[in-house]
């Protein structure tokens, strides 16, 4: 493409990077297999708007030959941690190709960051630098290493994943739930109203208030579309949320009696015009707020969104040491496909770049922001 660059070469192997994903990236994507073997399995089918997304993108791509065999995914955004600012990196749809994807297991013994990385993948090895300092992407390392965060979400039970992020110097600083929210009949709400672009501002300071102990906060994503729906109470929003449309084509549930289970529900017509395993059709639930004893009314607002936009199922994504997560992760209210699909867990892994000690302790000690944007 016209805006590659070639950042490493070495005898037939070279790294590229490019500011847009690319009809090459888009289609393998989109027969990418996401999830780990033993888990929930699906692909994506809207991945062209999601590599899209507000920020700096930069897309990584290991050739041999010209022939693709792995790439990476970047989004940029400014980050403030303990005072300080510095860039933050999300890593975004990390895909190895089958011939590259065995990597070696888990050593038992203590090994220090520069032994891991010496035994890495062919992939790992080729971005040890751009993961020593990411600003290569931007402008090659002009301006030095600059201060800054890799993060990502990565499954634990995907040794695949979790090798590669230890040998790319990720450590784990907390762990993410996802689950779901799901009515089969979801009630209007009457009080239910979409936030006016007039209104986006002083909503964006409730929201920034809300998240005020969190790292990792962006704002990016919260008003895209003009789709943030609010409840209001004598005049004031007490609850709110931003949604984004998501469809996945199922490979497997991860279990056998729900694979069985979910062919036999789609033969029930008032099951199978509401849900297709095939095209599996949820909101990402974003943004979240709740004014402080007003939690019966964000979960009126979630039911009222998903009957708004003839949707049955939604995905919340939290830190689980966030205080959010408590306040709406009551499986009893949560609907019966979270008793179904249980929930996805997952380690929030960091490298931090010329950073303070007292940086990193600080998201060590607090819950990041999960975007579900992001990691949906």
């Amino acid at each position: 493409m016209k805006d590659s660059r070639t950042l490493l070469t070495y005898h037939d192997l070279t790294v590229e990077v490019q500011s847009s994903p690319g009809e090459e990236l888009i289609a393998h994507m989109l027969e990418t297999v996401l999830g780990t073997p033993g888990g929930l399995r699906y692909r994506h089918t809207d991945i062209e708007e999601r590599l899209s997304s507000l920020g700096e993108n930069y897309f990584m791509f290991l050739r041999k030959g010209g022939k693709m065999l792995g790439s990476v995914g970047f989004c940029g955004r400014p980050a403030t941690a303990a005072g300080l600012e510095h860039d933050s990196w999300l890593i975004r749809y990390f895909s190895i190709k089958a011939p590259m994807r065995s990597v070696p297991q888990r050593s038992r013994q203590p090994d220090s960051r520069e032994g891991k990385a010496d035994r890495a993948s062919v992939l790992g090895r080729f971005i040890k630098p751009i993961f020593a300092n990411p600003s290569l992407l931007r402008d090659g390392g002009k301006k030095g290493v600059v201060p800054a965060v890799i993060h990502g979400i990565v499954e634990n039970t995907n040794l695949r994943s979790v090798n590669f992020s230890e040998q790319t110097g990720l450590e784990k600083v907390g762990e993410v739930s996802g689950f779901a929210f799901s009515r089969m009949n979801p009630r209007r709400s009457r009080r239910l109203e979409l936030m006016s672009p007039g209104g986006q501002e002083e909503m964006l300071s409730l929201i920034g208030e809300f998240y005020r102990d969190h790292t990792l906060f962006s704002a990016d994503n919260i008003f895209r579309d003009n789709h943030y729906y609010v409840i209001r109470e004598s005049g004031r929003v007490v609850a709110g949320l931003k949604t984004h449309p998501v469809t996945w084509r199922i490979v497997d549930f991860g279990s056998e009696w729900i694979n069985r289970l979910a062919k036999l529900l789609v033969k029930i017509p008032s099951v199978s015009r509401r849900l297709d395993p095939d095209a599996l059709r949820l909101l990402a639930f974003d943004g979240i707020y709740c004014e402080p004893g007003h939690e019966a009314a964000l979960y009126e607002l979630m039911e009222g969104v998903l009957e708004r936009e003839n949707h049955y199922l939604a995905m919340l994504m939290m830190d689980t040491r966030s205080p959010h997560h408590h306040l709406i992760s009551e499986p009893k209210k949560l609907g019966i496909l979270h008793r179904v699909l249980g929930s996805f867990d997952a380690d929030i892994r960091i490298r931090f770049i010329n950073l303070p000690d007292h940086v990193r302790q600080y998201y060590m000690d607090h819950p990041a922001f999960i975007s579900t944007y992001d990691n949906t």
